[in-house]
């Protein structure tokens, strides 16, 4: 039985037996809507029992937007059509692999840049290893422990021998989206009957087990690589990422003249809800304290000639372990214990909660106070003023 919304142009059928179908029509007047719900009704009852479980909302509204606008030969065409074939595919199901180049192909029309398309056919390549090792052939094996069989072998199984295990929650969940996207499209070609399948399907987050834990540099490990770097252009990079926590990708936006008035802004001065260029977020546009070591890197200028790709290959190379987000991290802990507002520390490292930069560094700070309390705090702070205050300076 169907009905329509007049409100919203919404038509809905809960026929018993047959997955739910709704869909939106244009709002043009209330006889149009009527004239759309009268053809849903013809068209449906011309289907066969088949037919009907394979259908999907997205190609019944199409069929009866095409319906209305057309003449009656038009439309005894369309009735024609469906009485034939219906909906229905001539080919029942379809390989694996040829799904997956389907998804592929789509993503490609929709438009994605050189880097994306090469990570795409990353990822869409776990998944096809997938179908190969467990045995799935076409859409005909599909059923709905797949999804869940997904997750259990991706948690157990490297595409290259560098890759260390766990898999990080957001790979599992990524690659889980596009099984998920794979299904509806094999809904709408009519190789399945339920295209939401494994909407349910979920990926949970366990820090240690599929989420890596990010350690902050100690103080001495913070010197000892500002020690390695001295004499070279990459010592600037780190010690700026040091003071102010600014992401690796923020390096490239900053020129001579983002300090102004003893403020450094990122990404310009402006303020808002919208993404500023060259930022992750909103909020990554924000302003900084500046200190007279940042002055003098922004004097000596070698901050200017080196790019963020050619420092993390120094990092990646030449000391195991320590990344450019690391700095990021050990910023943000050097300042919850020396007692910055965790609020403060929050702006200026461009999170847009609060309660993102808790769950973060929050966990790091107990820990160092079972040394001690106040003497956890004066070393902090002595270690702040030092980079901050007196790093050129002796």
């Amino acid at each position: 039985m169907a009905s329509i919304n007049f409100v919203k142009g919404q038509i809905k059928d809960r026929t018993k037996g047959y997955p739910p179908i709704s869909y939106c029509v244009p709002k043009t007047s209330k006889a149009f809507m009527e004239k759309c719900l009268k053809a849903h009704e013809l068209l449906i009852s011309i289907m066969d029992n088949e037919n009907r479980l394979r259908l999907a909302s997205l190609d019944l509204k199409t069929t009866v937007l095409r319906y209305v606008a057309l003449d009656d030969i038009g439309k005894q065409e369309i009735v024609k059509g469906l009485a034939l074939q219906g909906f229905s595919q001539k080919q029942k199901e379809i390989s694996m692999n040829s799904l997956a180049e389907l998804w592929f192909e789509q993503k490609i029309a929709e438009g994605v840049t050189e880097s994306y398309e090469k990570s795409m056919r990353y990822d869409v390549k776990a998944i096809v290893r997938f179908f190969n090792e467990t045995g799935i052939a076409s859409t005909a094996d599909l059923d709905c422990d797949t999804a869940h069989k997904f997750l259990k072998w991706r948690s157990n199984t490297t595409l290259h021998h560098y890759m260390k295990q766990p898999i990080s929650a957001s790979t599992m969940r990524y690659e889980l989206t596009i099984l998920k996207q794979m299904a509806k499209i094999a809904a709408r070609s009519g190789y399945i009957s339920n295209g939401s399948i494994w909407d349910d399907v979920k990926v949970k987050t366990i820090a240690g087990v599929n989420k890596k834990i990010v350690e902050p540099l100690t103080i001495e490990a913070q010197m000892e690589l500002l020690t390695n770097l001295a004499n070279t252009p990459h010592h600037d990079t780190a010690l700026l990422l040091l003071i102010t926590g600014i992401r690796i990708g923020e390096l490239d936006t900053m020129k001579p003249s983002s300090i102004k008035n003893s403020v450094l802004y990122l990404h310009g001065e402006s303020i808002g809800n919208y993404k500023p260029i060259g930022g992750k977020t909103a909020s990554a546009s924000r302003t900084l304290p500046v200190c007279p070591t940042l002055i003098e890197l922004f004097n000596r200028g070698n901050i200017f000639k080196t790019t963020a790709n050619a420092f993390q290959i120094v990092l990646r190379r030449f000391h195991k372990g320590i990344h450019a987000h690391r700095l990021r991290h050990t910023f943000a802990v050097n300042k919850l214990l020396a007692q910055t507002p965790l609020q403060m520390v929050s702006y200026q490292i461009g999170h847009s909660e609060i309660s993102m930069t808790a769950d973060l560094y929050g966990k790091f700070v107990p820990e160092h106070f079972k040394a001690g309390f106040e003497e956890t705090i004066k070393i902090r702070k002595e270690h702040l003023d030092y980079l901050e205050n007196h790093y050129f300076l002796l």
